[in-house]
């Protein structure tokens, strides 16, 4: 088995007035198909920015990225908006939905990008937000809706297009403790059960126990990675 994503001496630069902030400065990672990884670290490792660049919102300074074998650091805006659309879902902390779309629209999004009829991907976001224990809020628009359902929404949304990969940043950190539980075993289970690679960061050495392996930065470098084995087991969508 190959790695479904490869990081190769990945280096991101940010200037600011006279001073140039390494947020990442050499970091090599593999990660294989199927596998849950937690990016661990404190404020200003770079975690956030590890995703980002593994995912494709921002370009690296230097260094390269593969994902499936394709090589997205030299990928046009274009291109990875299409490659996004078709291998990657997100799931954001501040739940990115739409305010004036209600829960079906805001999970059908994805498919409507793709060209789905409204009929077809309003019945498969139904389908996926019963699925959430959502029933109730199927046309409730975000603000209608309380902080962990607007991210079961979100994780509805990120996986509608049955993405081969799910990146997570922080997606419990605007929630409260019994929610992220909740929402945590949610993400497990969905990749789990698909078959996904998932890939979030998290402060929370509580929330990496859902990971198979544990990825610490520290001042945008790697300090170690660790293998969990003893991996949180899921209890329940509800």
């Amino acid at each position: 088995m190959e790695p479904i994503i490869i990081a190769k001496d990945l280096k991101k630069f940010y200037h600011t007035a006279n001073v140039k902030i390494k947020a990442l400065n050499g970091v090599d990672l593999e990660i294989m198909p199927g596998e849950s990884c937690a990016i661990l670290g404190t404020s200003g490792s770079g975690k956030s920015t590890l995703l980002s660049l593994l995912a494709g919102l921002e370009a690296p300074t230097a260094g390269k990225i593969y994902i499936k074998k394709q090589p997205i650091h030299m990928m046009t805006e274009k291109e990875l908006v299409d490659f996004r659309l078709l291998h990657i879902g997100f799931v954001f902390q501040s739940f990115n939905l739409m305010g004036t779309m209600n829960a079906v629209e805001n999970v059908a999004l994805p498919l409507m990008f793709r060209g789905v009829s409204r009929t077809t991907r309003n019945m498969v976001a139904k389908k996926l937000l019963v699925q959430m224990g959502l029933k109730q809020q199927l046309y409730n628009r975000p603000l209608e809706m309380s902080g962990g359902q607007q991210q079961r929404v979100s994780i509805a949304r990120a996986i509608i297009s049955k993405p081969e990969i799910i990146f997570a940043d922080e997606p419990t950190g605007n929630l409260d403790s019994a929610t992220s539980v909740q929402i945590m075993d949610i993400i497990s289970k969905v990749a789990r059960d698909r078959g996904a690679t998932l890939v979030f960061v998290t402060h929370d050495v509580e929330k990496a126990a859902y990971a198979d392996k544990l990825i610490h930065l520290t001042d945008g470098k790697i300090d170690n990675i660790t293998i969990n084995t003893d991996r949180k087991i899921e209890q329940s969508l509800n």
